[in-house]
């Protein structure tokens, strides 16, 4: 099955259009039936999970050739040492710097480049694509998904040395920013600051920079993002493993990507074509949390003990059941984030039934709550068969 080539690097740019609830998306030329109101879902669907107080940038490029040999490729804007930056000497996207700092940092520019390659088989539509095509909602999420944190500037150049902050403007050829290349300035992402190996040695000291010793380190072994606080806790109390370390280097592929072991994650290369991934982890959300994003109460989807939690017959034709302690209320999203139902547990019943009876076919997601603040639950659901 091919898979989608998805990509991100720190990059600046340009002035933006219309603003689509948090997003800000600039689009030029002649464009498929479909691709803006998909960009819209797209961004909604982030918006639905993020408390965004300065609009995100994002300006979209297209391109159609099968030369290309990507479907879709983010380049990301940066900044460090801002105005309440956490850590200092350290990148953050600026999509995340400006929600940081209460105030747009960089007036005139893109917070993201996003380069679309039309020659790709793409479904721009709301429902299930099918085998043959590429859900472009689901792409369009991951690239975002990109231009909000999940960026690494981890680099291993053609000798074998490994760096952080120092990518070259040839990394990116044939395409060319809108502006000169900006360069680096040899410091680590704020997601890289979270990258551990096996050992739990942290990746961005465990050797001097532009040295074969990290060039080793980058490309050789397991490497998972260990967040403490919050990104741990929403996946089992344990890091999250990402893509890469496996004796080579493939840059804008390893590192800011989920591990393609992970399924029903947007951020990781697991899917491909007929595949929808328009709902964020609760891993994800929690990497998010991690680096710096507030997240609103709807997109704080972390572990509730799996065990006690259980959802059924799935598929589902008329109703779905939930069995759990101490439920409170149950919601019922689309894919596309919207809420079709909700269910209030009324009478401290430990079975919930939802009627699902008047829902078109397709993929939902229940976000189950307890009593007493303990974490929220997602669930998801198939209504009919998905063939």
């Amino acid at each position: 099955m091919k898979k989608i080539l998805l990509f991100s690097i720190i990059l600046l740019s340009i002035c933006a259009k219309a603003q689509v609830s948090g997003f800000t998306f600039n689009t030029s030329g002649s464009l498929p039936a479909g691709f803006s109101q998909a960009l819209t879902i797209a961004g909604q669907n982030w918006t639905n999970y993020l408390q965004i107080t300065v609009p995100i940038k994002v300006n979209i490029i297209t391109v159609n050739s099968n030369l290309y040999p990507f479907s879709a490729i983010t380049l990301t804007n940066g900044r460090q040492n801002f105005t309440n930056a956490p850590v200092p000497n350290t990148l953050y996207t600026t999509s995340l710097a400006n929600q940081i700092a209460g105030v747009e940092l960089n007036p005139g520019e893109y917070d993201m480049d996003i380069y679309v390659n039309l020659a790709t088989p793409f479904y721009f539509g709301t429902a299930q694509p099918t085998p043959s095509k590429y859900d472009f909602i689901s792409i369009a999420m991951h690239e975002i998904g990109h231009g909000l944190g999940f960026y690494s500037d981890g680099y291993v150049d053609g000798n074998g040395l490994g760096s952080f902050g120092n990518i070259p403007a040839s990394t990116i050829s044939p395409l060319t920013s809108s502006f000169p290349w900006p360069g680096q300035e040899g410091v680590p992402a704020i997601f890289d600051k979270f990258i551990v190996k096996a050992s739990n040695s942290p990746l961005t000291t465990i050797a001097p920079q532009n040295s074969l010793a990290l060039g080793d380190s980058i490309k050789n072994g397991a490497m998972y993002f260990n967040g403490p606080v919050y990104a741990n806790a929403s996946h089992g109390n344990a890091p999250i493993r990402l893509s890469g370390g496996a004796g080579t280097f493939g840059i804008g592929t390893d590192l800011l990507h989920i591990h393609n072991t992970y399924d029903s994650t947007i951020m990781s290369y697991f899917w491909g074509p007929g595949d929808v991934m328009r709902v964020p982890g609760p891993w994800e959300l929690g990497i998010l949390k991690e680096i710096g994003w507030n997240l609103k109460p709807v997109g704080v989807y972390e572990n509730h003990n799996a065990d006690d939690v259980v959802t059924y017959p799935n598929p589902a034709s008329a109703n779905v059941f939930v069995d759990a302690a101490n439920v409170t209320e149950v919601k019922m999203y689309t894919l596309h984030g919207e809420l079709v139902q909700s269910v209030i547990n009324h009478s401290a019943r430990k079975e919930l039934t939802i009627n699902v009876e008047n829902l078109n076919d397709g993929i939902y997601f229940l976000q189950i709550a307890f009593e007493d603040g303990k974490p929220s639950v997602m669930r998801k659901v198939v209504i009919g068969q998905m063939n």
